[in-house]
């Protein structure tokens, strides 16, 4: 999966760079596929050096075609792992090959061609892919774009300015709201959100209406505990079957934000769950529907659910699609992201945070983002805290009109 196998890929880069080697990672880990079939490195080093290096991160390797292959082991389980071995003066060519998409370079060379020149000698003078591009007069398509035979370069969204969806010890995280606060601050956010689980989920302690006032005073002591960000209040309330919600509406109107999601009756067939969860969107004090499939990645299947009626009703009701970065979730997807902005829909991009680590994947929800063809407008969260705060408020404020 993207974050765990990436996590490992910008260690062993860093190593080489570390011992003065040019490397950089490829493939599809650079243009953010959410499953990989291998990690692929490029370095310009020999095998033997690239070997002599990474031995001190534990990492068996064998000679291969163009370098060395091995298999990397961690908590998820073995993983392929591929060193392009080439040259200084091939780098740039190697990294952008390795990269792809195949249908992408392709698209290079035959602009290449037409100018009388050939991809392999451009980059042989290019100091950086960036070169490259201009080379062929072509705005710099960054990797995840280069998913397809285009070559235009859209403005995309670059990065976020704080975060929703964070739990706390109040239900199955392992920090309290101070210390998740804090967290948020070191990672360079302006604003973070803690929604804890609802009564609904009991397998996570989830909160009554009584333990959410509770959650609430303590929020208020966090925000004069932690300064330099904000700290906004909110739930992650459970969508029942029917399509109500797991806590009654006084109680979500004392909140900053809604944040609901699928966890129970998965089974359901397509057209009763996206009534379920079009009714859920109904519901004006709803904010955020988050990880709209509910799949895992690797274990567990999307729910039969009607995708496009959802985005529709997210739109005509103002409820944002969350991209998820919990490694195992990356839900949405981009090619559904992209059908879902393309009806109307706008998103959030949010960790489901249950520790202070989780905040590292926030990177690759943009890096899903960019690949769905997203820009700052489509992101509530690209938005400065002042533009939250304000977007919030007035929803909150209509709702209870």
């Amino acid at each position: 999966m993207l974050p765990h196998a990436r996590s490992i890929a910008d260690e062993l880069v860093g190593e080489l760079q570390r011992n003065g080697a040019r490397a950089e990672v490829a493939g599809a880990a650079r243009r953010g596929d959410e499953l990989l079939d291998e990690l692929v490195i490029v370095c310009d080093r020999a095998p033997s050096e690239v070997a002599a290096i990474v031995d001190a991160v534990d990492l068996e390797l064998a000679r291969g075609e163009g370098g060395l292959v091995g298999t990397l082991a961690f908590d998820q389980g073995a993983f392929p792992i591929r060193f392009r071995c080439t040259t200084e003066r091939s780098f740039v060519e190697a990294v952008l090959r390795e990269t792809g998409c195949d249908v992408h370079v392709a698209a290079l060379e035959e602009r290449a061609a037409a100018r009388g020149a050939t991809l392999s000698g451009l980059s042989a003078d290019a100091d950086d892919e960036e070169s490259l591009y201009a080379a062929l007069d072509l705005p710099y398509v960054s990797p995840e774009l280069r998913d397809d035979g285009s070559l235009e370069a859209p403005q995309l969204i670059s990065r976020i300015r704080g975060t929703f969806h964070v739990h706390t010890t109040w239900s199955d995280g392992i920090v309290g709201v101070a210390p998740m606060a804090r967290a948020a601050r070191t990672a360079g956010l302006e604003y973070v959100g803690i929604s804890d689980h609802s009564r609904a989920a009991s397998y996570a302690n989830g909160l009554d209406p009584e333990r959410l006032a509770q959650q609430r005073a303590d929020v208020e002591r966090a925000r004069h505990e932690v300064r330099g960000v904000d700290i906004l209040h909110g739930i992650e309330c459970d969508i029942l079957e029917d399509g109500t919600l797991d806590l009654p509406d006084d109680a979500l109107a004392t909140l900053d934000f809604v944040v609901v999601s699928v966890h129970s009756q998965l089974e359901l067939d397509r057209e009763a769950q996206t009534r379920r969860v079009v009714r859920a969107l109904s519901n004006p004090l709803v904010t955020i529907l988050a990880h709209p499939t509910a799949r895992l990645l690797l274990g567990r299947v999307a729910l039969q659910l009607d995708l496009d009626d959802v985005a529709r009703a997210a739109a005509r009701h103002g409820v944002f699609l969350e991209i998820n970065t919990n490694a195992q979730r990356l839900d949405l997807g981009p090619e559904l992201a992209r059908r879902a902005a393309a009806l109307g829909a706008s998103f959030v991009i949010d960790p489901d945070a249950h520790e202070p680590r989780g905040l590292d994947t926030l990177p690759y929800g943009v890096l899903l983002a960019r690949r769905a063809r997203l820009d700052d407008r489509q992101v509530l969260n690209a938005r400065p805290a002042p533009a939250v705060w304000e977007h919030l408020r007035a929803r909150r404020a209509a709702a209870l009109a």
